[in-house]
């Protein structure tokens, strides 16, 4: 069955917490650390709140294997994700992250992406690479890419 994305619900709060602080995720983060679930969870309704941000659950048949995030930033907007430690190596990501950018190129709004990715996250520079994305800056610790819509 093919991977879906569903609208992030407060059902995932708890999940979504878990994935976050997962070993390899933390170091693979821009930001990098451990979060409590008091603050998930006060920063997760609020974002589902927000109107400029979009979070997709990502299912392979009735399973949440992981999630995508669009958020708003000073009027550019940024792509993130995560993939649960089970299901990755596998190409769900970069399946996931196609269909989400197919989606996201009805959207008017949205003229440009930006992703900040970590330099020894070599999985995610793969993928970045492979969606066309286009290395524009070389920090310190990360690169970030843009991709036109």
């Amino acid at each position: 069955m093919p991977i879906r994305l569903l609208k992030a619900k407060k059902k995932h709060i708890f999940l979504t917490y878990q994935w976050a602080n997962e070993k390899i995720t933390l170091k693979n983060s821009i930001i990098g650390k451990k979060i409590s679930l008091k603050e998930h969870t006060i920063w997760f309704r609020k974002y589902l709140k927000a109107k400029n941000n979009i979070m997709k659950i990502i299912y392979l048949n009735k399973n949440p294997i992981g999630l995508i995030r669009l958020d708003k930033n000073y009027g550019s907007f940024y792509i993130s994700y995560l993939i649960d430690k089970n299901f990755r190596g596998k190409g769900r990501a970069y399946n996931a992250l196609y269909k989400f950018i197919k989606k996201i190129q009805n959207m008017k709004k949205i003229k440009k992406i930006f992703a900040l990715v970590k330099k020894n996250n070599i999985p995610s520079i793969k993928i970045f690479n492979k969606l066309n994305f286009i290395l524009i800056a070389k920090k310190k610790s990360f690169f970030k890419y843009s991709y036109k819509i």
